[in-house]
């Protein structure tokens, strides 16, 4: 299968812009997460036993985002990057549940929910198409 269309036109500056600002605010959300998670460990430990998920769920939650963030930077593998920005998206719908459910407003939740959707739509359109997809082998013609 062709991963790139010959008459692809170039994204346009207004397209770039979006982009890498919808990227970077939810780079800074996950940063923002994954530093808080481990500064402030038990009081995250408190809030999610609150919400009634166990506490050993934190610290694999900020290094999920972690390796998120990593493999959206990287750009390199197409089909870790579709699972990467899916699993932010259900991360940010449970975020945006559990604080509604609960009486709070989610500015936050609300936010990546919109800079997930916007950066996936414009992702491969301004950075490209990955090149390789993980754990999948090419198959070699004779």
């Amino acid at each position: 299968m062709e991963r790139i269309l010959a008459d692809r036109v170039a994204p346009s500056w207004a397209e770039k812009i979006v982009y890498w600002i919808a990227t970077l605010l939810m780079f800074a959300l996950m940063l923002i997460a994954i530093i808080g998670y481990h500064a402030r460990y038990e009081g995250f430990v408190a809030t999610f036993a609150s919400y009634g998920f166990p506490q050993w769920v934190v610290l694999p939650l900020a290094y999920l985002k972690l390796l998120a963030l990593l493999v959206i930077a990287i750009n390199r593998w197409g089909n870790l990057k579709h699972i990467a920005y899916g699993a932010y998206f259900i991360n940010m719908v449970a975020a945006t549940y559990v604080h509604v459910a609960n009486g709070e407003q989610p500015i936050h939740a609300y936010i990546g929910l919109v800079v997930v959707i916007m950066s996936y739509v414009l992702s491969n359109r301004v950075r490209g198409v990955p090149p390789h997809d993980a754990f999948i082998l090419s198959a070699r013609s004779s």
